[in-house]
């Protein structure tokens, strides 16, 4: 039987396909790594994933879409607010600093918090609660406010979300935001 054209003899193999298996090889190292999915540190919000009712001193204060995405190496909400304002989270890990990071926008992104930076407050996540701090300057001239988010599973179906800020360095703090979140249909 005579080799076909551009084969390298008897064994059927060219060339090209020597270097296609060359690639990978080269390339196996990679698609056998871990999936983000599959490391229990990047679980730490599933708690909180899915769609939600949010109140505040019992009236509907909005709704909250929380979801997993990229397999779960990120974590991504659409918040809603009654009066029709949105915002928006994306929440990555930071394997380097062995920490989750957050960034938050609103349509109000201008205003005083309308767009936030935190981070992860390391000692305070448990299986059940995990709590976010960053910094934004005030007003102009203002001092900087101090941010910290505390989101604590209460049931299967029900999560706290306590925003609080201090005007003193994190001496005192002041709560913003206390939402019930209830798990929506």
């Amino acid at each position: 039987m005579a080799a076909r054209p551009g084969s390298s003899g008897s064994t059927g193999t060219t060339p090209a396909a020597s270097r296609v298996a060359a690639i990978l090889l080269m390339l196996a190292p990679m698609s056998a790594a871990a999936s983000c999915g599959d490391e229990p540190r990047l679980r730490a919000l599933d708690f909180w994933l899915g769609r939600w009712e949010v109140l505040t001193e019992h009236e509907i204060a909005g709704f909250d879409v929380v979801e997993a995405v990229l397999d779960g190496c990120a974590v991504t909400e659409r918040w809603l607010d009654a009066q029709g304002h949105a915002g928006f989270s994306l929440f990555w890990f930071d394997r380097d600093a062995d920490n989750w990071r957050q960034l938050w926008l609103t349509d109000r992104a201008l205003d005083v918090a309308g767009t936030k930076e935190k981070v992860e407050v390391s000692g305070v996540t448990t299986p059940t609660r995990i709590r976010f701090e960053g910094h934004y300057p005030g007003r102009t001239g203002g001092a900087v406010i101090y941010d910290r988010t505390t989101l604590t599973l209460e049931s299967p179906d029900r999560v706290r979300q306590l925003i609080e800020i201090s005007t003193d360095g994190g001496q005192s703090w002041t709560a913003v935001f206390d939402g019930e979140y209830r798990r929506a249909n």
